[in-house]
């Protein structure tokens, strides 16, 4: 049981920080940048992040489910729920985004109202992924609280 309540944890810190880097780094840098510049900068990071964190969310979620049945802690479904979430609010709150922000084309974008409005999702995209953020933190901070039981 402890080792799978480490391996949970360590998934779930590889998780929160890179769901935070996104949120309080990787889009706040961009702040100063032209629509195109951010748009096209979404483009190359968003699929690998995606092609990576869907499967990693998966076999996290099965980690915590063989942490949950060995550990008997009930506390374990708190940091379960939260990174199960993910792929429904994903799914449900930001695919439609995703899929705006893919078809939109950087070099494309010719009027200043163009522009603006591929910043404008862009931000918009960087908040609903602050949700996922939230998610991730409090799942590892539910988690520690978890392991730290008794």
């Amino acid at each position: 049981g402890k080792y799978l309540e480490a391996a949970s944890l360590l998934g779930l810190g590889v998780a929160s920080g890179f769901t935070f880097y996104i949120s309080k780094v990787e889009i706040p840098s961009r702040k100063e940048d032209t629509g195109a510049y951010c748009l096209a900068n979404w483009q190359h990071v968003f699929p690998p992040s995606a092609a990576f964190m869907r499967p990693f969310g998966l076999i996290l979620n099965a980690l915590m489910g063989g942490t949950i049945y060995a550990t008997k802690k009930p506390l374990w479904w708190v940091p379960f729920a939260c990174i199960g979430a993910l792929g429904p609010y994903t799914k449900f709150c930001i695919q439609e985004t995703n899929d705006e922000l893919m078809d939109m084309k950087p070099g494309f974008l010719y009027t200043p109202d163009d522009d603006a409005r591929a910043k404008d999702i862009v931000e918009k995209w960087g908040k609903l992924h602050s949700v996922r953020t939230g998610m991730c933190l409090i799942g590892f901070a539910s988690a520690i609280v978890a392991a730290l039981a008794l």
